[in-house]
């Protein structure tokens, strides 16, 4: 509810905003529509899942309140209504945007300047601030990946000019980049998916920039239990390196991840058996599973 009040002071008047809810509890989805239907400001529409490909939405929608019929993770999640944009060809942008989060007034306004300012701009990320910390960095919107190690790591400097990938939780983009390079790869459920999406746009060509006006602050995944958050990201950086690496580059990463598992398994196997487990389960789906 603080991100569509926030989403009320935007200098920008011409956007829609696609909802998507990802299989939570029902008291969840009465909250909100509860809130929708008391709110003068916003017009809205619930649409299922299953009936949304036949929608048409109409003009006088601000809201479009999809309910998604499964957890299908950030990724799966963001490509509901990321696919129906792309079947309806409603809009020249996308902004994907984390619903843990409140916006500056000016935000929008940044990601748009600082996309058009270059023909080969794929995606545009903009500052994060911690939500409970205003003047504390979190991210300038991107970062880098370490290849040897395959880790994602957050970019502080905001002179930086080069990265590799966009910071999921806020990126801009236009719908013809989007229909070039498709949508998020869903293998990866959640961790590493904004990270992959990045790598294909550069893939294609295309560059990763930041936008130096507005910003946005952010919660951080409070709510993402922490051994499912070690799962993901020991499996996913695994499914990144096989699909961005290869040669001796990759190898190299394999036995580093390998050396580094078992190190973990056995220091931790009598005081943590849970993240022991976790660390060789995400270790052997992500050596063992095929993704897309």
């Amino acid at each position: 509810m603080e991100c569509l009040e926030s989403l009320k002071h935007v200098n920008y008047d011409f956007y829609d905003i696609y909802l998507v809810d990802n299989d939570s509890k029902k008291e969840s989805v009465d909250y909100i529509l509860n809130y929708l239907e008391n709110d003068s400001y916003y017009s809205h529409s619930l649409v299922l899942k299953n009936q949304l490909y036949n929608y048409v939405k109409s003009d006088d929608v601000d809201i479009l309140f999809i309910i998604n019929d499964e957890n299908s993770g950030f990724a799966g999640g963001n490509n509901v209504a990321l696919n129906y944009i792309l079947k309806t060809k409603l809009t020249d942008y996308v902004l994907l945007l984390n619903n843990d989060t409140i916006v500056s007034p000016d935000f929008i306004d940044g990601l748009i300047s600082k996309f058009n300012e270059s023909d080969d701009t794929g995606f545009v990320g903009i500052k994060h601030y911690y939500y409970h910390e205003r003047n504390k960095l979190q991210t300038v919107g991107g970062g880098i990946v370490d290849l040897v190690h395959g880790e994602a790591m957050a970019v502080f400097d905001d002179t930086r000019d080069s990265f590799d990938f966009i910071t999921g939780s806020c990126i801009f983009t236009s719908v013809d980049v989007l229909d070039e390079v498709g949508t998020m790869n869903e293998d990866f459920f959640m961790y590493w998916e904004d990270v992959d999406w990045s790598s294909c746009v550069c893939e294609h060509g295309y560059k990763l920039r930041i936008s130096n006006r507005g910003c946005i602050y952010h919660k951080e995944g409070a709510s993402i239990k922490s051994l499912s958050r070690l799962y993901y990201h020991m499996r996913n950086r695994i499914f990144y390196m096989k699909r961005h690496t290869s040669g001796l580059i990759y190898y190299k990463f394999i036995i580093y991840i390998v050396l580094f598992a078992l190190k973990e398994f056995f220091m931790n196997i009598y005081k943590n058996p849970k993240y022991s487990k976790v660390i060789i389960n995400g270790l052997k789906d992500g050596l063992l599973k095929q993704n897309k």
